[in-house]
């Protein structure tokens, strides 16, 4: 049910966290990103080997998806892990225009959407750069009543497989040894 899960290192991510097949995805999006401040056990994200949906600006990351996600090496890391599998749990990036610096955060569980009202999250890029670099993850729960578990979205690995200045800074803040799915 779960598929296999492998332990990685995230000293060598550009090696393994790679685009596997083209979707269409801007170069804005592309490479690997580091939660930087996010208080879960997940540490890095990819949006590679997802489709881009071109017209409507937006894409489905499934947290549970092969090597989309890693997770700490740790019982809260294997837990959020599975949960998030056996939840079918992801988010849709649903972005508000073409410039691609703004964006509301679908999560979804079980298949479906979790309301606006309990959970409203949002990324926006931050920084004078254009280039998606830095991204602020904003999250209001309960109607925005509650500010939470919010942190900083910093690319780490580039398009073309380089490391970008935040990657030594993510290697100092987050345990090495992750846990990912692994592709089939």
């Amino acid at each position: 049910m779960i598929g296999t899960i492998e332990k990685k290192n995230l000293n060598d991510i550009a090696t393994w966290m790679t685009s596997v097949q083209e979707t269409g995805l801007p170069d804005i999006l592309k490479g690997v990103f580091f939660m930087d401040g996010n208080p879960l056990p997940d540490t890095c994200i990819t949006m590679y080997n997802v489709e881009w949906d071109s017209q409507n600006l937006s894409l489905f990351i499934p947290v549970y998806g092969s090597v989309q996600w890693t997770f700490h090496n740790s019982i809260p890391g294997w837990f959020l892990l599975l949960g998030a599998k056996i939840s079918q749990f992801g988010y849709k990036m649903q972005f508000e225009d073409a410039t691609l610096k703004h964006a509301q955060i679908i999560p979804f569980f079980f298949g479906l959407q979790i309301p606006k009202w309990i959970f409203d999250l949002t990324m926006d890029q931050i920084g004078d750069a254009n280039n998606g670099d830095t991204w602020k993850r904003k999250n209001l729960w309960f109607g925005g009543s509650i500010r939470i578990a919010e942190y900083t979205l910093r690319r780490v690995v580039n398009a073309d497989g380089s490391y970008t200045p935040a990657f030594i800074d993510m290697l100092n803040k987050a345990p090495n040894e992750c846990l990912i799915i692994a592709r089939n």
